[in-house]
């Protein structure tokens, strides 16, 4: 006997790059969890196979879901294909993000295999940026035709608009994409809370890697505190390769007294930083989805980001937040930045001005949250499953389930 989502009782694998404890998951790996968490709230068996870094197990349960670990950065690929090959034979359907590239299951999987591609956003500008040029050319091929050959016949997902629209325009994408959309955690926040606001106070969300550019919007706000004359105070959260180099430039632009870098912080944590916070600053050069624009309209604090794909998406302009144009010219860029940067706080001065901001970007990230996620995901992997789409229930947790035991 199935549940109404038709999920109880199978055999389902996520498998991504990352899981919630790599020391460099982001919001990559928030999705892939959330997706896995919808399946067991569905009543599969899920697994999660992911790359195990030093100092992890290489087996855990989380949540009721089995991890298993093996690989480094790039061996991650082969052990992830050599794992779906020994156990194709116990996997009902398998869940495939691309954190840059997924893991090719369609060729090791049993071709009656269902498989969800899941596309954040197009790396192609990227690979230069973290590879040498070989194996950037390498990355570019597999991801513009290796991966639209590979996945052609199974269900493709993007996170945004932006993500499908530049999967058709940079990789040549020709069949439907579905669109499953990010969630967030919404906190307890009133917008009246918004009149205790440090005006001063910037924040800035994410991993520290290149492609983030933290550094950019450093030099926003040196910009800005130099013209006006603010002791702008800016909450860096979030770890990565980049910190010492970006400690480094935000000690060279004279902003060293003025940064603090928080490295990873809980949910709590992250929330007090973000109720005292005026302007969260966004500087990416792309995203899939700005989860990190959410997560800061849900305690009441509009986005300054760059109009480019993803945050174009999760920022409404001139109510959630303000998208400044972009340009190939870095220092084109940070002036814009720091223009909208300045305006903002100005508006911040005023507490009722900052209670207003809150109040729309709180309507904003109320369209969002991870259970409404789930319940898409398992919509979806209920139609792939059964070929129909399944009739809306209330999900349920079974707790007492448990994957049959995998052969050796």
């Amino acid at each position: 006997m199935t549940s109404p989502t038709g999920l109880a009782g199978r055999r389902v694998v996520v498998v991504n790059w990352r899981d919630l404890d790599h020391s460099l998951a982001g919001g990559a790996e928030i999705y892939a969890w959330q997706y896995a968490r919808a399946l067991r709230e569905g009543g599969a068996h899920v697994r999660f196979v992911t790359t195990r870094e030093k100092g992890q197990s290489a087996r855990a349960v989380r949540d009721g879901i089995e991890v298993r670990r093996g690989g480094g950065a790039l061996g991650f690929y082969l052990f992830a294909l050599a794992w779906l090959l020994r156990h194709r034979r116990d996997i009902d359907t398998v869940i495939d993000p691309a954190c840059g590239l997924p893991s090719f299951s369609p060729l090791v999987v049993r071709r009656r295999t269902p498989v969800l591609l899941v596309v954040h956003h197009v790396h192609q500008a990227q690979f230069a940026v973290h590879f040498p040029a070989p194996v950037a050319a390498f990355g570019r091929w597999l991801e513009r035709v290796a991966m639209r050959r590979v996945y052609r016949r199974r269900v493709v997902a993007a996170v945004s608009p932006s993500t499908a629209a530049e999967m058709r325009s940079q990789l040549g994408w020709r069949g439907d994409i579905r669109i499953l959309e990010n969630g967030a955690e919404l906190p307890p926040y009133h917008a009246v809370e918004a009149a205790t606001k440090d005006a001063d106070r910037v924040v800035v969300l994410g991993r520290l890697v290149t492609h983030k550019r933290v550094d950019l919007a450093l030099d926003a706000v040196a910009l800005v505190s130099a013209r006006t004359g603010r002791d702008i105070h800016v909450d860096v959260v979030g770890q990565g390769p980049e910190h010492d180099r970006l400690v480094a430039h935000a000690a060279g632009r004279g902003l060293g007294g003025l940064v603090t870098f928080h490295g990873y912080l809980s949910e709590e944590e992250k929330g007090d930083v973000l109720a005292r916070a005026s302007v969260h600053v966004c500087a990416s050069d792309a995203e899939g989805w700005g989860q990190a624009v959410i997560d800061a309209a849900a305690w009441g604090v509009p986005t300054v980001a760059r109009d480019v794909p993803g945050l174009r998406d999760s920022i409404r302009h001139a109510e959630s937040g303000w998208l400044v144009a972009d340009d190939a010219d870095r220092s084109v860029v940070t002036t814009r930045l720091a223009q909208r940067i300045e305006a903002a706080l100005a508006d911040a001065d005023d507490p009722t001005t900052r209670i207003h901001r809150a109040r729309a970007c709180l309507a904003w990230a109320h369209r969002f949250d991870w259970s409404q996620m789930r319940a898409h995901a398992r919509d979806l992997t209920t139609e792939m499953l059964t070929g129909r789409t399944p009739t809306p229930a209330v999900p349920t947790t079974h707790a007492s389930l448990a994957w049959p035991s995998e052969r050796c």
